[in-house]
């Protein structure tokens, strides 16, 4: 009777600890952010007091051991049992991870650490005051690859929410779709004999779409669809020439991303961004680079990064809303009010999708409005903004240009409601839109200058907000 009182309940977030470890020592131990994929939705362990599931990663090939302690278990009684942890987790680690402890601890302090490498081929070096990182990319077909994506993939439900495991089962050529990008920091100091100088930050996953590019009909008018017609060509023989999927145009989709949380916080998911998409952008079958399904955090930092790089082409600096556009009291919202052309080129050019294109620009053209003109949490007096009327003219332009996209994003669902409903639908998502990039662009502006009281040190976009009122979820998409 006394066993039934007792708690015999765990929270398995704070059960499982993650540590990374160099021979004799730890360097950092964390708890996951999610649970529930694995240990189910109440993200609790029944049957154990005291319970300690500690998963420890060697720092650089991440070879993991499992180590599960509890003070006491509960005898089962009729149906009522504990629960049985390791067929559990089995599903999310390799064969290695249920070693002995002695021979994880044995396996790596061999000498030859010392000259070990990550997977693949080196991509990229970073150079951070006196810090270095790399960035390592290879292909999942790679066997080496693919060791390291099943010892580290266990941390994709533990910090992606709704995250899944990659189907490693695969044939080759489904394989060879997946590319993987390791970030590492490398350090020359103050090792032991055997250890790495690689500390293992993070790493993403990449797939690449087959992306059709229809052929535009020749002596067709500018923006007009029609059918196309060319004539057939038989000049060809068998067996055709084998088409490879590397060769075709794709979409490449960044897939899953992660930074450790010891490593978060500063500017090290910006860096390995940022390199992930220049091995894109110089890659010519690479037509666009798209994410699957962010979160708010990588979101802002993935914004915040566009409109970066964006800001370096001075065609994209030097845009501004045609002013001389006066808008009618009823009617489409013409398409004059931006230069579309250009600003299609600039998207094909670094290879942005359209709707996150649409959101940096939109971006962009509201930081070009003094803060007395547009919605913000900052007073500034309006007599002291040169040529007023005019700047509230813009302003009213770039709030239709908005609207536009908004509307045409959410179509289907702000048709079924009646006209005024509408029209508040899309008010509240402006100002929804517009308070989000005012935030977003706080934050960069304090990546830029240095917030107060920091002597000028430079932020990084995914260190978070700073306390600030952060604004409402858009109840339609923006």
């Amino acid at each position: 009777m006394a066993d039934l009182e007792a708690d015999w309940s765990a929270d398995s977030s704070e059960a499982v600890n993650i540590s990374l470890v160099v021979p004799g020592k730890p360097l950092a131990t964390f708890h996951p952010k999610f649970t529930y994929s694995i240990f189910g939705e109440e993200e609790r362990i029944f049957g154990y007091q005291g319970l300690k599931i500690n998963l420890k990663y060697h720092a650089s090939d991440m070879r993991p051991v499992l180590q599960i302690t509890y003070n006491k278990k509960f005898k089962a009684i009729g149906e009522t049992e504990p629960t049985d942890l390791k067929p559990i987790l089995e599903d999310f680690l390799p064969k290695t991870a249920f070693d002995k402890t002695a021979v994880f601890d044995a396996a790596i302090a061999d000498a030859s650490y010392a000259e070990w490498k990550p997977p693949g081929e080196l991509w990229k070096t970073i150079q951070s005051g006196s810090q270095t990182f790399e960035v390592w990319r290879g292909s999942l077909s790679d066997l080496a690859v693919q060791q390291m994506v099943k010892r580290i993939q266990v941390l994709v439900p533990f910090f992606i929410e709704g995250g899944t495991l990659l189907d490693l089962d695969e044939p080759e050529w489904g394989l060879d779709r997946w590319t993987v990008f390791f970030l590492y920091q490398k350090k020359t100091e103050n090792l032991e004999p055997s250890q790495s100088p690689y500390t293992f930050m993070g790493y993403s996953t990449i797939y690449r779409y087959f992306l059709y590019q229809p052929i535009a009909s020749r002596g067709a008018p500018k923006g007009k669809r029609q059918r196309i017609s060319h004539d057939a060509n038989l000049d060809f023989k068998f067996p055709l020439p084998k088409i490879t999927f590397p060769n075709l145009p794709c979409r490449s989709r960044i897939s899953q991303f992660i930074i450790l949380p010891p490593f978060q916080a500063g500017g090290h998911g910006s860096r390995f961004y940022n390199a992930i998409f220049d091995y894109y952008l110089a890659d010519p079958k690479t037509i666009e680079i798209t994410v699957e399904d962010p979160n708010e955090a990588f979101d802002d930092l993935r914004d915040l990064n566009d409109l970066v790089r964006l800001r370096t082409l001075a065609e994209f600096a030097t845009l501004r809303i045609n002013t001389t556009f006066q808008p009618r009291p009823k009617g489409p919202v013409p398409k004059n009010i931006l230069d579309g052309d250009l600003l299609e080129k600039i998207r094909l050019k670094l290879k942005i999708a359209p709707r996150q294109f649409a959101r940096v620009t939109e971006m962009q053209l509201l930081s070009l409005l003094p803060l007395g003109v547009r919605q913000s949490l900052m007073i500034e007096k309006k007599d002291a903004i040169q040529d007023l009327k005019a700047r509230q003219h813009e302003y009213h332009l770039w709030q239709l240009w908005v609207k536009k996209r908004l509307y045409k994003h959410n179509r289907d669902m702000l048709m079924q409601l009646d006209r005024s409903e509408r029209i508040t639908k899309l008010e509240e998502a402006l100002g929804s839109v517009e308070a989000d990039y005012a935030r977003l662009l706080r934050a960069l502006d304090r990546r830029v200058t240095g917030p107060k009281g920091t002597n000028g040190k430079r932020t990084s976009p995914d260190e978070g907000d700073t306390g600030e009122p952060s604004a409402k979820k858009v109840k339609i998409a923006a």
